[in-house]
């Protein structure tokens, strides 16, 4: 059995062959059961109306997706709804038809609430569908105080200030011409907030600013005659998704219940390209696939999660020509994406996800079309509670990343994979952030937690063609007395001779670096930084992501060069283009 986690012969001699070894580790490699409902009961604001205002001809469905009429025309207590005004900047190129006005816009808020709330709940007219313990007209939010919370949440009853319990905010954002009380969109809108998040999703009316023919956006003889008013639609959910935000949290019946430093994101469909838009995306504003950087972002919004996302199609992306306008997004995003959508087909959000500058991950729906189905709920709800907790909410849920890191599907449903998984780790006070390079003109990779060394090989001391991949690690360039007594010493090497520069190698094994030391083949240059090890079984401990590395089987050519990444994909990635995955060998905090 193998005992090192360095492949023996590359030790012996640069020119010899390096057998293919068993692969060990990979982080995302558990199915999960689906997560169970959530605990809280659920309150939501009033959005009451009078069926008696519909015209002839038209239904309650019209007026929630703004089709020639707007929900607000039949609120029955339009002072006792969540109303907001958008204010539209001036400039007719990108809003030709709302340019320097206000618009109106109306959104419903679902939030826990307490278990004695005993407030009716309300009967949508024509769909049947619930809004669960409806806010009662001329009242305040009733929301869950920080005793109950904490029960609910499994805490102990302890003493604790009075008051509401500051949540999490999901802004949400619906697809196409739906509503955030559409059937599907209205049970995820509640189930979320029963898993502990406040949920504020506007009612965005999307033809009033575009005439969209068909649900599916995929007339392209109306886009090729209508495209700045496609584009003024588009920009318009950003605009009032932020100005919504800004209302919420001075509105003095939720903002007590907020935590303003845990807003997230959720959007279906084109409510996923409206939050790539908040997160720092560029627009596609013409049909030519030039954009702008003409969208509102927020940065506030801290996390995101898109079910089946749009990202445009392959001879108009959504986010410029070959998706360059989604580089400048740097916030973390879970996509949700089905393998056979065509309306968001997978592939355009896929390569706008890669050029992401943030935390990013793609979970793909085997056969899944542009669709919510009921069966499918446990994979939504699991991987993006999931995903909220462990970027939002880890005050509650401590053990989410450890979780996130090592689930690769949810059991139930379509078979799902997670199919990308980049995590940019946090900054912490103390660790290190050991940061990738890549030369293009050597297809070599190269990993440094020294700032200093990081400039000057990017000012080209090292040589041409060095830039940052965006991706690392954490680390410890010390080990204080008494703190980290299960981190190591990470060794480091060189070639010798140099066949091409920069081939260094890395390892947290005492065995491996004693081996490397006694050969020829390598030059120790001393301890970079210090890490946690791996175990026996080439694991990580619990809350630990593992380090992978890949070798290039470069020996031959005199041209050895090894990646180390947190992320199974870029892992698969690189074996796919020839490079072997050989185990995970060290352990950082995520």
């Amino acid at each position: 059995m193998r005992t090192s986690a360095f492949p023996r012969c590359c030790i012996a001699t640069l020119a010899a062959a390096c057998a293919i070894f068993p692969a060990f580790g990979y982080n995302h490699t558990v199915v999960v059961a689906p997560i169970a409902a959530g605990p809280f009961q659920v309150a939501c604001s009033n959005i009451a109306q009078d069926a008696s205002r519909i015209a002839p001809g038209a239904s309650a469905t019209d007026y929630w997706e703004g089709r020639d009429h707007y929900i607000s025309d039949i609120l029955a207590n339009p002072a006792s709804a969540f109303t907001f005004n958008a204010a539209v900047p001036d400039l007719r190129s990108l809003y030709p038809t709302n340019a320097g006005d206000a618009v109106n816009y109306v959104a419903i808020v679902c939030y826990p609430t307490p278990s004695a709330n005993n407030d009716p709940d309300y009967v949508l007219p024509q769909t049947g569908e619930i809004i669960p313990h409806m806010q009662p007209v001329g009242q305040a939010p009733k929301l869950i105080q920080r005793g109950e919370y904490n029960v609910t949440m499994g805490g102990p009853p302890l003493p604790l200030p009075p008051g509401p319990q500051p949540l999490p905010v999901i802004v949400y954002s619906h697809g196409l011409t739906g509503s955030p009380i559409s059937s599907g969109y209205v049970e995820v809108l509640v189930q979320t907030a029963a898993q502990g998040f406040m949920v504020a999703a506007p009612f965005h009316g999307d033809p009033r600013f575009s005439r969209v023919r068909v649900q599916d956006f995929n007339d392209v003889l109306f886009l090729t005659l209508n495209f700045d008013q496609v584009v003024e639609m588009e920009l318009m959910r950003p605009l009032s998704l932020k100005a919504m935000t800004d209302v919420l949290l001075a509105n003095p019946g939720y903002a007590a219940g907020i935590d303003t430093a845990r807003i997230g994101g959720f959007g279906a469909s084109l409510g996923g390209e409206a939050m790539t838009l908040l997160l720092g995306a560029q627009l596609t504003t013409t049909l030519g696939g030039h954009c702008a950087d003409a969208a509102v972002h927020d940065p506030r919004i801290r996390a995101v999660v898109g079910y089946v996302p749009f990202g445009g199609w392959s001879f108009l992306p959504a986010f410029c020509d070959g998706q360059v306008g989604a580089a400048s997004v740097n916030r973390p995003y879970l996509a949700i994406s089905g393998t056979a959508d065509t309306t968001a087909p997978l592939t355009q959000m896929k390569q706008a996800l890669n050029l992401f500058q943030s935390s990013r991950y793609m979970v793909e729906l085997t056969d899944g079309k542009h669709e919510f189905r009921p069966e499918d709920a446990g994979d939504l709800f699991t991987w993006m509670v999931t995903f909220f907790n462990a970027y939002l909410d880890v005050q509650a849920d401590p053990g989410a990343m450890g979780r996130l890191i090592r689930m690769q599907g949810v059991n139930g449903g379509r078979v799902d994979n997670l199919t990308v998984d980049v995590h940019i780790p946090f900054a912490t006070d103390g660790d290190a952030q050991v940061r990738e390079l890549y030369n293009s003109r050597l297809n070599h990779f190269y990993v440094t937690a020294d700032a200093t060394e990081i400039q000057f090989i990017l000012a080209g001391g090292a040589g041409d063609g060095w830039s940052l991949t965006g991706q690392g690690f954490k680390a410890w360039t010390s080990l204080p007395p008494n703190a980290f007594m299960t981190a190591v010493p990470v060794c480091r090497f060189e070639l010798v001779p140099r066949g091409r520069p920069w081939s260094t190698f890395y390892t947290s094994s005492a065995s491996d670096c004693a081996s490397l030391k006694a050969g020829r083949g390598w030059l120790y240059t001393g301890t970079p930084w210090y890490i946690q090890p791996v175990n026996a079984q080439l694991a990580c401990p619990d809350g630990y992501i593992g380090v992978n590395r890949a070798y290039n089987q470069g020996a031959k050519r005199n041209d050895s060069n090894h990646r180390f990444s947190t992320s199974d994909s870029t892992m698969h990635d690189m074996e796919r283009v020839g490079w072997v995955y050989e185990a995970t060998v060290m352990c950082s905090r995520p």
